[in-house]
C-alpha cells in the first residue's frame, strides 16, 4: 500500500476520533458548599448546556466525594410535561473495572392544566412563590443500579443520594442532586478523570381521546441566557459546554449569538404538540480533578 494511501487513512481516522470526542466536556470542579434544597442561587448563572426538546437548562459539578446536577426548566408547556409524564436520568460508563450503569426516575405526578395559560404573565411571576410548582407533591425517586442497592429514596435524603425540587427567584422549576461517587464505583478506583455519559428521558403525554394535538396562541419563554446553544434531539450531544469541554457535536444549531431566546407562536404550538412526544438527549462528561 502506497504511502499517499496510509497517510489517508491516517487522516480519516484522527478525523472520526475528533468527531467522536467532540460532545465530550468537563465537570466544573465544585469550590464551594452546594446545598440541595431546589434552589439552584448557588450554581453560576446562566446553566451552561441547554437542550431544546426537553426545555432544561443544567449544569455538572463535582468534588472530591460528589457529582452535583442541577437542572432548570422555564418553559411552561415543558414544565409541566416533567410533573405529569415523569422523567429519568441515566449515569452509565464502560471504563475497564470501572463500568456502571444506574438510573434515577422521578415518577409522573397528574397536575391539572397541563398545555393551558392562566391570564396575565407567565406562572404569575410577580406574585411570591409559584402554585403550580408548590402542588407538585413530589416524594420521592425510583433507584436501580447504584451500590448502596437502593430501590427508592426520599427527597431530601440528607445522607447518601440527595435530590430537592423546587423554585428559583423567577419561579423556574429546578432539580437538584447529589450522588457519592461511591455510588457508582468503589472508592479505591476513583480517579477524578471518569467518562460518565449522562442520559435523560422526559416520557410523552397519552393522547387525548379524539385528538390530535391543540394549537394554541401566546408565547412562552424558553432559553435562559446561554452563551452556547444547540437544538435538542434524540440520542445527540448538548449545545453549550463545560468549563474546558467543547459544544456537542450531534446538535443542530451550534453556537448562538443572542443568548437568550423568545419564542413565538409557532413554538408555542410546537410545544403543545411536544408534550405527545418523547425526548431524550446524551451529554458525555469528564470528572475534574481540583
Amino acid at each position: 500500500m502506497s504511502k499517499f494511501s496510509f497517510g489517508f487513512i491516517a487522516f480519516i481516522a484522527l478525523s472520526f476520533n475528533s468527531l467522536a470526542q467532540s460532545d465530550v466536556s468537563k465537570s466544573r470542579w465544585n469550590s464551594k458548599q452546594i446545598t440541595i434544597d431546589g434552589n439552584d442561587r448557588e450554581w453560576a448563572k446562566p446553566l451552561n448546556f441547554y437542550d431544546d426538546k426537553t426545555g432544561l437548562l443544567f449544569a455538572i459539578s463535582n468534588d472530591n466525594k460528589n457529582l452535583y446536577f442541577a437542572f432548570s426548566c422555564n418553559n411552561e408547556f415543558k414544565m409541566r410535561k416533567l410533573m405529569n409524564t415523569g422523567w429519568s436520568v441515566e449515569l452509565s460508563s464502560k471504563e475497564k473495572n470501572r463500568k456502571f450503569k444506574a438510573t434515577l426516575s422521578f415518577p409522573a405526578v397528574k397536575m391539572e392544566g397541563i398545555g393551558q395559560k392562566r391570564p396575565g404573565s407567565e406562572f404569575e411571576k410577580k406574585v411570591p412563590g409559584n402554585p403550580f410548582i408548590n402542588g407538585y407533591q413530589l416524594q420521592s425517586v425510583i433507584t436501580k443500579g447504584f451500590l448502596s442497592g437502593q430501590a427508592q429514596i426520599k427527597l431530601h435524603n440528607r445522607g447518601g443520594i440527595d435530590i430537592a425540587v423546587g423554585a428559583d427567584s423567577l419561579q423556574n422549576l429546578v432539580y437538584e442532586i447529589a450522588i457519592p461517587v461511591k455510588e457508582l464505583m468503589s472508592e479505591n478506583l476513583v480517579q477524578l478523570n471518569e467518562l460518565i455519559t449522562m442520559s435523560v428521558t422526559v416520557n410523552a403525554m397519552e393522547r387525548p381521546n379524539g385528538g390530535g394535538s391543540q394549537s394554541g396562541r401566546g408565547g412562552s419563554r424558553q432559553g435562559g441566557g446561554m452563551s452556547e446553544m444547540g437544538g435538542g434531539s434524540e440520542g445527540g450531544g448538548m449545545g453549550g459546554g463545560m468549563d474546558g469541554g467543547r459544544s456537542g457535536g450531534g446538535m443542530g444549531g451550534g453556537r448562538s449569538g443572542g443568548g437568550i431566546r423568545q419564542s413565538g407562536n409557532g413554538d408555542a404550538y410546537s410545544d403543545r404538540r411536544g408534550l405527545l412526544e418523547r425526548a431524550s438527549f446524551k451529554q458525555k462528561f469528564v470528572l475534574t480533578k481540583k
